[in-house]
């Protein structure tokens, strides 16, 4: 592999959250400024006092995005962030998943969605594995006519010198800058779309836009504008074939009430499509709630992602609604290779090892691998946080690609009130 070094230090304009008066919304627009210039170590660095100092929640927005940057370098968060108990099992869950069996997930996403013209796709904003699984199902589904990518990170307004939506911008060149989208700015997420391109995808930006949003429109204007957004798509294009990627519940096709609806329910009420919805959040094993649901059927997964069958009906464990999701995907359990996830190697990239001239003398250090050919905005190829003293992890980076790296180190200043 043919690579170029600069080895750059991070410069922090703005950081942590240690002076006090510092308000969650300013951690917000410091963080992701952070993000957006490309200084992942100091976005989470900034949030870590308000994330876990005295009086901090999991539920609080800085834990919140501390969760969702930090996976950014390191690809997985360790369970104990949202809670280190696990509540006993539910008997009815454990009964039903002692009586089902273990399919290959990809296969049966596969066999189903033979006959749809949607699928929807969730993920946890916190777990990039969701990402690579993505890809997986992505490559899937492409030899069924399967050509657009709605994901709900893209970019859906203008940005300064960039087209109108990030996925305009990267259908033009194939190129995953930060600015393309939020979570995409983690190089799995963005893995995950430089792949899809390269398979013959499309993608749409669906995400509500400024215009579509009122003070007291709430979730429910969301979900909304993003099914409206999607099928204004629809009807410039009925025929399509397009895989959605979203974020948490908002694939869920069936709720409590009308105004509960989220975008899966509405989008199926417009277009008179019935999506085949498919959830890998329940059992991502990181909340506690089904931890040993998860803990039980990963075991049984093997070293691939499973869906249970009781028959042929599909097990859903925790599903709230009837009705709301098809499918439930089961990942394996946690392994690694040189000092990564194994599931990383789903991407196609091959371990490389990190040059000794990057590593860190003394603390923690981020080096990032990029695209030669790409220009200073793009979104890494990989990255990892190497420790002075421990072995060093091995970058996991794609064959026949000229590389430049750079390091990050901490440098981070107080912000003021």
């Amino acid at each position: 592999m043919r690579y170029l070094i600069g080895i750059v230090g991070a410069v922090c304009l703005a950081a942590t959250a240690v002076a006090e008066g510092v308000d969650d919304a300013k951690l917000f627009d410091a963080s992701r400024k952070a993000v957006l210039d490309g200084r992942y170590l100091d976005a989470t660095t900034m949030l870590e006092p308000a994330a876990f100092g005295p009086g901090a929640s999991d539920s609080a927005p800085p834990r919140q995005l501390w969760t969702q940057f930090t996976p950014f370098m390191t690809n997985e968060l360790d369970p104990t962030v949202f809670g280190s108990k696990t509540p006993p099992a539910d008997p009815k869950a454990m009964a039903a998943l002692a009586q089902a069996t273990p399919h290959d997930a990809i296969a049966e996403i596969v066999r189903r969605a033979k006959d749809r013209q949607i699928v929807i796709l969730n993920e946890a904003h916190y777990s990039p594995r969701d990402r690579a699984f993505a890809l997986q199902v992505a490559r899937a589904l492409r030899p069924l006519g399967f050509s657009v990518l709605a994901a709900e990170t893209l970019r859906n307004f203008a940005a300064p010198g960039l087209a109108r939506t990030g996925a305009e911008q990267f259908d033009a060149d194939g190129i995953v800058r930060r600015s393309t989208g939020f979570y995409s700015a983690d190089p799995v997420f963005a893995n995950f779309l430089r792949s899809a391109y390269a398979l013959g995808y499309r993608t749409l930006s669906y995400e509500q836009r400024a215009d579509q949003s009122t003070p007291e429109g709430g979730v429910p204007e969301r979900e909304e504008a993003q099914a409206q957004n999607l099928m204004a798509f629809l009807r410039s294009d009925p025929k399509a074939k397009m895989l959605i990627y979203v974020g948490h519940g908002h694939l869920s096709k069936a709720s409590e009430d009308a105004d509960s609806a989220m975008m899966g329910e509405r989008l199926k009420r417009l277009s008179g499509i019935d999506p085949l919805t498919i959830d890998q959040v329940a059992l991502a094993g990181l909340r506690p709630s089904l931890r040993a649901e998860q803990l039980a059927a990963s075991a049984r997964a093997g070293d691939r992602p499973v869906i249970f069958l009781t028959g042929a009906v599909p097990l859903l464990i925790g599903d709230r609604y009837p009705g709301s999701i098809d499918l439930q995907v089961v990942h394996p359990l946690r392994s690694y290779r040189h000092g990564r996830p194994s599931w990383l190697a789903s991407l196609g990239g091959r371990p490389i090892t990190i040059p000794v001239d990057l590593l860190p003398k003394a603390g923690k250090r981020l080096i990032q691998a990029f695209d030669a050919a790409e220009p200073v905005d793009a979104v890494p190829l990989d990255q990892v946080l190497a420790e002075a003293g421990k072995p060093a992890p091995m970058l996991m980076l794609p064959p026949a690609r000229r590389v430049r790296y750079t390091v990050q180190d901490p440098a981070v200043v107080p912000l003021t009130p």
